[in-house]
């Protein structure tokens, strides 16, 4: 068991020290990516510890063993706040989430430290870890399942708003951070279990094996994938105010900046379709990658909410779904064109406004029925 163990913590530690590498190379302008650098670094330090305790050498293990003990209790705000930091990024998000680590920071202070020191001064250090009540203390990360599930409310909350926003981004793109977040819960939910054993029972010698275990597959099947997700920004009002329809009539409403209700007619609506539609056909907004809600109603000189009804209450059309329609068949009309025989699909999907292949693929599919590259052999054939 030992062996397996300390074969699990090695490939753990070089899963983690590449996916640092390369969130480092990559860059750490935003600021959810530093977080996610911190995350890892932080789970890189723990998992050393871990080998530590396992291989019996206190230098390595007293080093790292503030990071395995209060990690328990900090993953959770770590990811809620890194959650908020992808959707509703600020410049004092910090400050403005301080309090979600007041209670981490005091167990730091007056359980992991004192607990460290005593530590030092043991002469059986890898006899155990804890004992009697100081396994009450590990309860604390019932904490970090809290902050998990309110990542997980936001992250859902979210993703019924991002495809009336944007164009390039669906709910599917952060199917990855859900993965990450449910697994996190499975893993505090499992040292919980063990913990509470261990208060009944007595200590588990393969409880860190267990843990490591998981923690390795959480890095290598999960992590790679937060590297290169795409970049959201969501004004926090839309989580708060979602535009809805009056079934009953034929106008609606929709929430303006001071919350007053602003109605539009339907020969408004009719009018602002038709030289949404032509003007779309004629600039070809849709190949800009990055077009949003917001940049199109600034072309249109309207405001967001006024499209954003236009679409989604008038038109009844998502405005992921609108752009990309656009985009659709314009890669269509490319591949039919001889011009272009030449061009990969994807090099024609990147020049139609999609800004990934596995993106590409899924819409184009969604809208037709068929794969892009089928499409291209029955266009040949015929």
């Amino acid at each position: 068991m030992e062996l397996l163990i300390d074969f699990t913590l090695h490939l753990g530690v070089i899963a983690n020290a590449l996916l640092l590498y390369i969130l480092w190379k990559n860059g750490l302008k935003e600021f959810h990516f530093r977080m996610l650098f911190v995350i890892f670094l932080w789970i890189l330090f723990t998992q050393i510890c871990f080998f530590g305790f396992i291989n019996e050498s206190k230098t390595i293990f007293f080093a790292t063993f503030l990071f395995q003990d209060t990690i328990p209790i900090s993953i959770g705000p770590f990811l809620f706040l890194y959650s908020k930091a992808i959707f509703y990024p600020k410049k004092d998000i910090i400050k403005k989430n301080i309090k979600h680590f007041i209670i981490p920071i005091l167990y730091l202070l007056f359980a992991s430290i004192p607990k460290l020191v005593s530590l030092i001064n043991s002469p059986e250090v890898f006899g155990h870890l804890r004992v009697g009540l100081e396994n009450l203390f590990a309860l604390n990360i019932v904490y970090s399942l809290i902050y998990c599930i309110a990542a997980i409310r936001l992250l859902k909350k979210t993703n019924k708003i991002v495809p009336q926003y944007y164009a390039h981004v669906t709910p599917g793109d952060f199917n990855w951070l859900l993965k990450l977040l449910y697994s996190t819960v499975l893993i505090t939910g499992i040292d919980v279990s063990i913990t509470i054993f261990e208060v009944v029972y007595g200590d588990i010698s393969s409880a860190v094996g267990i843990i490591a275990l998981f923690v390795v597959f959480l890095i290598v099947y999960l992590a790679y994938h937060g590297i290169s997700q795409t970049k959201v920004l969501l004004p926090e009002f839309l989580l708060k105010k979602i535009p809805s329809i009056d079934k009953n009539s034929g106008d609606t409403s929709t929430s303006s900046n001071n919350d007053t209700k602003a109605i539009y007619s339907l020969q408004e609506m009719e009018s602002l379709q038709q030289q949404l539609d032509a003007l779309m056909q004629q600039q070809q907004w849709y190949l800009n990658t990055e077009l949003s809600l917001k940049s199109l109603s600034e072309e249109l000189n309207i405001s967001d909410k006024k499209l954003s009804y236009l679409l989604n209450q008038h038109m009844k059309v998502s405005f992921y779904d609108y752009i990309n329609r656009f985009r659709v068949e314009e890669v269509k009309a490319r591949i039919l064109n001889p011009s272009f025989s030449k061009y990969t699909l994807l090099a024609i999907a990147l020049e139609c406004g999609f800004n990934s292949k596995t993106s590409f693929n899924r819409t184009f599919q969604r809208f037709e029925g068929i794969t892009p590259s089928n499409f291209k052999k029955q266009t040949i054939n015929s």
